[in-house]
């Protein structure tokens, strides 16, 4: 029983709470940088939060290049921007790829050198790092209160997550209202990653009872909310669990991390970047869940997850097929069909660059392990 826990940002949580960004922005700087992607200025939520800080006299910089699983291309690009605009404070507007991509401007425009050594701890992220402030407006990555930037270099297909406490948001805003407009097909695969992210938190090797409590409710709230948000998406009170959800699932996985689900995952995602990440997640996730149930320390756990997907039900396996029965996943992986050269390949590089979070899995996994479990999803 011997853990450290901390919670060093600040969560400003509830509908509305968009109108604070001024105030907290002007708190660290006079000049941001605003990063987003393009639906956030087509939506029209990139002009209202530009007024919002420019009645604080914050004076700012558009960044609204982000891409999907961002790549080490995109944030270089944010970089220059942000170090020609001599920009104080980094404002990441979006979901997970837009805060991602505001963690990794803040640490480019303030260290020499690529992100990519950054991304791979060849270099250490120091105290250097520009403040960041995450406005997060999907419910699915955490990413508003982890410590984590998750970056893709298309040379080589390596996703790693550039992990450092400098980099946590100092101040995250959560607004339930901003995810009222999100579709069908984005809430079910973010609320997935919340799913996963919990999961995986509550049943790694680095968890702890601190962690623990985060995580189970985050599950909690996940498998009660996640099916109403799906078919009702302006619900405010479904959309508040959830974000209350994702949040929670972001302050375990900070402490806790993840393990051998979101590492074949992000190692998907480096070869196949048009796979989105909850997508990639729910392909394999299933035989993840029937893999790690086998633990004897974590079967008691394994079985809290059962049930709170299916009170009826102690079998993980079953639980997860009657709970996600009723959402459509594209489950893109397997109608690419990749071939045993390729499947090799992802089951290898699990074990490279993130193979210290690999070693985090509840149960110890290997390379043939993993080959079943692709080869198994993809059925």
């Amino acid at each position: 029983m011997n853990f450290e826990f901390t919670l060093p940002n600040k969560i400003i949580f509830g509908p509305g709470k968009i109108s604070e960004i001024g105030k907290v922005s002007a708190n660290f700087a006079k000049k941001a940088m605003l990063v987003c992607d393009p639906f956030c200025v087509s939506s029209g939520l990139t002009e209202k939060v530009l007024k919002i800080l420019g009645a604080s006299n914050v004076e700012t910089v558009v960044f609204d290049e982000v891409v999907p699983n961002p790549t080490t291309t995109s944030i270089e690009e944010g970089v220059k921007k942000a170090r020609k605009g001599k920009c104080g404070v980094i404002i990441g507007l979006g979901g997970g790829s837009s805060m991602d991509t505001a963690k990794a401007i803040a640490v480019g425009a303030s260290h020499p050198g690529p992100i990519w050594d950054y991304a791979i701890g060849k270099t250490p992220v120091t105290d250097k790092t520009l403040p960041v402030i995450a406005v997060t407006t999907t419910s699915g990555t955490g990413s508003h209160c982890t410590c984590f930037s998750v970056i893709t270099n298309p040379e080589t297909h390596q996703k790693p997550g550039m992990g450092s406490p400098y980099i946590l948001p100092r101040i995250a805003i959560v607004d339930p209202e901003l995810m009222l407009s999100m579709p069908k097909s984005l809430t079910a695969i973010c609320g997935f990653d919340v799913f996963s992210h919990a999961v995986e938190a509550y049943t790694s090797n680095a968890a702890n009872p601190m962690s623990d409590l985060f995580a189970e409710k985050a599950i909690t709230l996940c498998c009660q909310y996640l099916p109403v948000c799906y078919n009702d998406g302006k619900n405010l009170e479904a959309r508040e669990m959830m974000a209350l959800a994702d949040t929670y699932a972001g302050i375990a996985i900070c402490h806790a991390v993840v393990s051998l689900g979101h590492v074949v995952a992000h190692v998907i995602g480096g070869h196949y970047p048009d796979i989105s990440h909850g997508d990639a997640l729910f392909t394999i996730y299933r035989e993840i869940l029937v893999f790690n149930s086998k633990s004897g320390p974590m079967k008691g756990k394994h079985a809290f997850i059962a049930r709170s997907m299916d009170k009826s039900s102690d079998d993980i396996g079953t639980a997860f097929d009657r709970t996600f029965a009723k959402f459509a996943f594209d489950r893109k992986l397997v109608s690419k069909r990749p071939d045993s050269g390729k499947i090799d390949l992802i089951s290898r590089e699990t074990f490279t660059y993130m193979k210290g979070i690999a070693d985090l899995n509840p149960v110890a996994a290997n390379e043939n392990d993993v080959k079943e479990i692709l080869k198994n999803s993809l059925k």
